[in-house]
C-alpha cells in the first residue's frame, strides 16, 4: 500500500471515530433533561474536540446573552463565581460573544494580544484579572438552529498542543466542533423552550391561585412570599433542587380551597365562632378535591400541601391529625411558611407582629406545631427571611 493510501485511510478512520463520537454525544444530549447538565456536557465535549484548556457558554435571552457555564483546567474559577453569574452581554455589543450572536458567524482569534485594531469586538479580561489567567487563542461559535435562530454562543479558550503550549484553533469550517455546535443548538433550543413552557405553567398556576385568594387585598404578595419562604427553607434543608422547585410552584396553591369559604367568614374582622372555624378548616379538603387525581409530581406536591399544611408536628392539627413524619415534607415546610407569613404581615383581624414576637412564637412552637428540621433551616437563613419581609 502506498504512503498516500495509508495516510488517507488513517484520515478516514479518524473521521469515522469523530463522527461516531458525535453520534454518541447527540444521543446523550437528546436524553439529558437537566439544562445545566446539558450545557456542561456541550462545553466539555467541545473542549475535548478542540483541545481547549478553558471555555464558556452563553444562552440568548431577549437582547442579551446570559452566562450559563464555564470551565478551566488551569485555574480555580470559584473566585470569579459572582462575576460570572452576573454576566450579561449585549448582543451586538463589543464582546466577542455579543458579536458572534449578532452576526451569526464564528470568530477565530489566534492571539488576542495581537488583535487587529479594526476588529469589531474586544477581548474582555475581567475574569482573567480575578483568577490570574491569560486568554490568548479564542474560538467562538454561534449555536444556530436549522431555521437560523441563534440560541447561544460557545466560546473556547487557549487550544493546547502536545507540549502544553497555547496555539491557534483550527478553522471553524473544518473542525468537528462546528458539527457539535449545530447539534448542541437544537438541544439548547429545546431546553429553553421547555424552560419557557415550565415558566408559563408556573405563571398560570400563580394566576389561578391569586384568583382563589383575590378577596384578600394582599393575595398576590402573600402567594409570592409564601412560595419564596418555602423555597429557601426547603433548599436549606438540603432537599433535591427538583423537589424544591416543585414546592416553590405547588405552595402557591396551598389555600386554593378557600374559594369554597363564604366571604362573611373568610373576611370577618373579629374572632371566629367554633362553627365558623370548622367551616374554614374545610378549605384543606376542598383544596384536595380541586387538586385530586394529580397526574404529575408537581400537582401531587400541590395536592399534599393544600390538604396537609394545617397538620401539626404534635398531631393536633387538621384535617386528619397526622403526626410528625406522617406529614409530607412539602406540607411541613408550607405549614411553617404559612404561619410565619400570617404572623409577620397584617391581616383583617390583626396587625403585623414585631420580628421579636414572630421569632419567639416560632421557637415556642418548635417541635409542637412545626417540624424541628424546618425551623432549624428557617432560623439558619434568617437574614434572607428578614430581607424577604423587610423586617427590621
Amino acid at each position: 500500500m502506498s504512503t498516500e493510501g495509508a495516510s488517507g485511510r488513517a484520515v478516514d478512520l479518524v473521521r469515522s471515530a469523530v463522527l461516531e463520537d458525535l453520534l454518541h454525544v447527540s444521543i446523550a444530549l437528546s436524553a439529558t433533561h437537566d439544562r445545566d447538565d446539558l450545557l456542561r456536557m456541550i462545553l466539555t465535549e467541545a473542549r475535548r474536540l478542540t483541545g481547549a484548556q478553558a471555555g464558556s457558554l452563553y444562552v440568548q435571552r431577549g437582547e442579551h446573552l446570559e452566562f450559563a457555564v464555564a470551565q478551566n483546567d488551569a485555574v480555580d474559577l470559584s473566585e470569579a463565581v459572582e462575576l460570572l453569574e452576573g454576566m450579561r452581554l449585549e448582543i451586538g455589543g463589543d464582546s466577542v460573544a455579543g458579536f458572534v450572536a449578532s452576526s451569526g458567524r464564528p470568530v477565530n482569534v489566534p492571539d488576542s494580544f495581537r488583535l487587529d485594531s479594526g476588529a469589531p469586538f474586544r477581548i474582555c479580561r475581567d475574569v482573567d484579572l480575578v483568577v490570574g489567567y491569560r486568554t490568548q487563542s479564542v474560538l467562538a461559535l454561534p449555536l444556530t438552529c436549522p431555521g437560523g435562530e441563534v440560541v447561544g454562543v460557545l466560546q473556547l479558550i487557549n487550544r493546547l498542543d502536545g507540549g502544553g503550549r497555547v496555539i491557534p484553533f483550527d478553522d471553524a469550517g473544518s473542525s468537528p466542533v462546528t458539527t457539535l455546535a449545530a447539534v448542541a443548538a437544537v438541544s439548547v433550543h429545546n431546553a429553553l423552550l421547555a424552560e419557557r413552557l415550565a415558566q408559563a405553567h408556573r405563571d398560570t398556576i400563580v394566576r389561578l391561585a391569586t384568583v382563589a385568594e383575590f378577596r384578600h387585598s394582599d393575595a398576590a404578595s402573600h402567594i409570592h412570599r409564601m412560595s419564596e419562604l418555602c423555597t429557601i427553607t426547603g433548599r436549606r434543608m438540603g432537599l433535591p433542587e427538583e423537589q424544591v422547585e416543585m414546592i416553590r410552584s405547588g405552595s402557591v396553591m396551598h389555600d386554593i380551597g378557600k374559594v369554597g369559604i363564604p366571604d362573611s367568614i373568610l373576611l370577618k374582622p373579629a374572632a371566629l365562632t367554633p362553627d365558623e372555624r370548622k367551616i374554614v378548616e374545610t378549605h384543606t379538603l376542598i383544596g384536595a378535591e380541586i387538586l385530586a387525581n394529580p397526574d404529575s409530581p408537581l400537582m401531587q406536591t400541590a395536592h399534599d400541601i393544600a390538604l396537609y399544611h394545617h397538620e401539626r408536628w404534635d398531631g393536633q392539627g387538621y384535617p386528619h391529625r397526622l403526626r410528625g413524619r406522617e406529614i409530607p415534607v412539602p406540607a411541613r415546610i408550607a405549614c411553617l411558611a404559612d404561619v410565619f407569613d400570617a404572623l409577620a404581615t397584617p391581616r383583617c383581624y390583626k396587625k403585623a407582629y414585631s420580628v421579636e414576637k414572630v421569632l419567639a412564637i416560632i421557637k415556642e412552637e418548635n417541635g409542637k406545631h412545626f417540624d424541628p428540621e424546618a425551623v432549624k433551616a428557617l432560623l439558619a437563613i434568617l437574614d434572607d427571611v428578614m430581607e424577604l419581609y423587610e423586617l427590621k
